[in-house]
């Protein structure tokens, strides 16, 4: 009878001696979580703290950069008032970009163009200023006359394709071109005027398929 008692005991104290043991692993579990989410929450915080500090920054440099654009504008209206006609027109030209790139590159001032692709672009693209101190007329007086098309000719090749994209300031043709042989050119043929914007010393920009 006591043996029985002695064994009943002894298995009583390893069951609490388990339970004991699980629940103090459990309570080390949750505490090495709780840890856990608490770094995560500190460098969260430090995130943050960091993110605030640029935002911080990024707001005083666009108030400077705001003040230094309306200083400028205040001086162009000054100065404008004392142009004539003619230096209202030129200084309108300045507003109005044009460019021409082959394959992204832009055209050098003699004209010539080298390319290793039979797949490719010509982009002939008008930039507008976003911000003019200038009378709606005087300013239209900028752009080159007419149609896009009267300005550009292609001689001796065929676009697959001609796209336009409109933006709020940029208008963009696209020629997309496939397929040209090697060892093989074309032309394009640009006006006085676009020759004159784009600062070329030719009328004929030509273009080399290696």
């Amino acid at each position: 009878m006591k043996k029985k008692i002695l064994l009943f005991t002894i298995v009583i104290s390893l069951f609490i001696f388990l339970i004991g043991c699980t629940n103090q692993a459990t309570v080390d579990e949750k505490n090495l979580k709780v840890e856990e989410l608490q770094n995560q929450i500190e460098k969260h915080d430090q995130k943050i703290k960091e993110l605030e500090e640029k935002n911080n920054s990024y707001e005083i440099k666009v108030k400077n950069l705001e003040e230094e654009r309306d200083s400028y504008k205040r001086f162009i209206d000054k100065a404008i008032k004392y142009l004539d006609d003619d230096e209202m027109v030129k200084l309108a030209r300045g507003e109005w970009i044009y460019s021409i790139e082959v394959d992204g590159q832009s055209v050098p001032s003699d004209g010539e163009i080298e390319i290793d692709k039979k797949y490719f672009e010509i982009i002939y693209s008008e930039r507008q200023s976003i911000l003019s101190s200038l009378t709606q007329e005087i300013y239209e007086q900028g752009s080159i006359s007419g149609e896009y098309f009267d300005h550009l000719k292609i001689k001796d090749a065929k676009p697959k394709n001609i796209k336009r994209g409109d933006g709020t300031v940029v208008t963009g043709f696209i020629y997309e071109f496939e397929n040209l042989s090697p060892n093989t050119s074309f032309k394009l043929e640009i006006s006085d005027e676009l020759k004159d914007r784009l600062n070329l010393q030719t009328n004929i920009i030509s273009i080399y398929i290696k």
